[in-house]
Parts: C-alpha cells; structure tokens; sequence
C-alpha cells in the first residue's frame, strides 16, 4: 500500500512539473467554470463550444415612478374619492387620469370613444332605413306613413291592401260582437272600415316583402343603438369602480421582458428550454 502510494504521488508531481501546472491537493474538490451565457441584452461572454449554452434576449425596465400625480391617501376623507368616482361616471377615464394612470385613462377614454362612434353608426342605419321603408310605402302601396305609429306600420306592412285588411279584421271583430245585430253589425263596419287617405294596395307581393324587411333592419339597427347605450353604462360603473379601488395607490411599475433558450438537463445535447419571463 506504501508503495503505490509513493508511486501515485511522484507521478503527480511528474505531470505537475512537465505540465507546467500544479496537480489537485489531496482532500479538495475542483470547481468547474461557471456556465457561461450568451445574452442580447449586453456584451456576450466568450463561450465554450462544448459546454451548454443559455441564449436570452428581452427588454429589462427598472422600477420608475410615473408622473406625479395627485394621491389620494387610504385614511384621506370620502370626499375626495367621492369626487374622482364622479369623475370617472361623466366620463370614463377622468378619475384615472386625475391620479396619473395613463394606461387605465387611455383604455376607458378609448372605450367610450368606440361606443359612441358605434351608437352614432347605428342611428344612422335607422335614419337611412326608416327613409327606406317609407319611401316604398309610399311608391309601391300609395301610402303615406309619415307620422304614423308603429301600429299603422305593422298593419300596412301585413296585409296586401286596405280592402283585405276590412275584410279580415273589421268584418271579423263586427261579426264576433254583433253576430245576433244585423244593424249593429253595418254600423260597426261603416264606423271602423278604413277609407280615404287610410287606404292602400301593394303593388307586387315582393314590394311589400321588401317593406316588411326594411322595416326589420331598422328595428334590429335600433335596438343595437340601445344596446351600445347600455354598454356606455356598464363602461361608466366599471371605469368609477376602477377609480375607487387604484385611489390611494402608488403609481409606480416595473415592466420587463425576457425570452431565453436554455438546454435541458441530461444526456441530450439538443433538447432546449424555452422560457418567457414578463412583469408589468
């Protein structure tokens, strides 16, 4: 054992002196070079082509204070937060933009922005297509509907002319109610018959389909219109309620992003890691 020993360590000491270098000392571990990377995010270290490789790339932002702005303290009276919250009900983003959150001002300002301008699209269609409908009861069924209610509308657009109309629905309501009264029953029809300017006749079955359709986009395009009015709503609460919970906050962020390729560990040299790392 002695003598391997001796052996081991003047052989040691032989490749120390022609290597030019020192060998290990017994008991201590040797500590390889740690592993290098290579990032576009500054100067790239050199790197070994036969160790692992770590490649990363990105936008790295520090935490800067945004503007000042006028914070509005958590133990401050309602008052103030009372305000901010009505601002953001007028119009959505006032509140946000009073504590200096641009971001969340820009997107309920934006918001409100599309609503209206798809509110005012939608009344237009129902200007164009009210014109629409009326112009072809007048040209197609000799009908002027100006001024009319939306009964008159109906009934002109569900039967062919006026005619089928006493037909159908007058002599149908006299014969119910005075079925047993002959006298009452032509009273009833003479009173309620239409006649004069109440009369109408379609002049082709598609001339009145084509009103009946019209008359159903503008409908549709008015409801739409009330419904993006609903939306105005919701935005308003949303952007108040928004307001009322960021009062109080600081301003500050820190927005950063990295995407790296790093190996996988184990015996595959070509099995990669794709990591995404982002704080806003």
């Amino acid at each position: 054992m002695r003598t391997w020993l001796r052996a081991w360590l003047s052989t040691a000491a032989l490749l120390a002196v022609v290597g030019g270098g020192a060998a290990p000392a017994a008991g201590r571990i040797a500590v390889p070079p740690a592993r290098p990377t290579a990032s576009f995010l500054g100067e790239a270290p050199p790197v070994d082509p036969d160790g692992p490789l770590a490649l990363s790339f990105g936008r790295r932002g520090a935490r800067v204070p945004r503007a000042p702005r006028a914070a509005v303290p958590s133990g401050a009276p309602g008052a103030e937060r009372a305000r901010i919250l009505l601002r953001s009900l007028t119009l959505p983003g006032w509140g946000q933009a009073t504590l200096g959150r641009r971001t969340s001002a820009v997107f309920f300002g934006l918001t409100e922005t599309a609503i209206w301008g798809t509110f005012t699209a939608f009344r237009i269609q129902v200007a164009m297509r009210e014109d629409a409908f009326l112009r072809t009861a007048r040209l197609q069924a000799g009908m002027d509907l100006g001024g009319r209610d939306e009964e008159w509308r109906r009934i002109v657009g569900g039967f062919v002319s006026s005619d089928e109309y006493n037909l159908l629905v007058v002599a149908r309501d006299a014969a119910n109610l005075y079925y047993d009264d002959p006298v009452a029953y032509r009273a009833y029809l003479a009173e309620h018959s239409l006649k004069g300017a109440d009369t109408w006749q379609w002049s082709s079955i598609e001339a009145q389909r084509r009103y009946r359709d019209l008359r159903k986009n503008a409908q549709r395009a008015a409801q739409r219109a009330n419904t993006t009015l609903a939306v105005a709503v919701v935005n308003r609460i949303a952007s108040a309620l928004h307001a009322a919970r960021v009062a109080g906050r600081p301003a500050t962020t820190a927005r950063s992003w990295q995407f790296e390729v790093v190996p996988m560990a184990g015996e595959d040299a070509t099995a990669f890691q794709f990591r995404v790392h982002a704080r806003f």
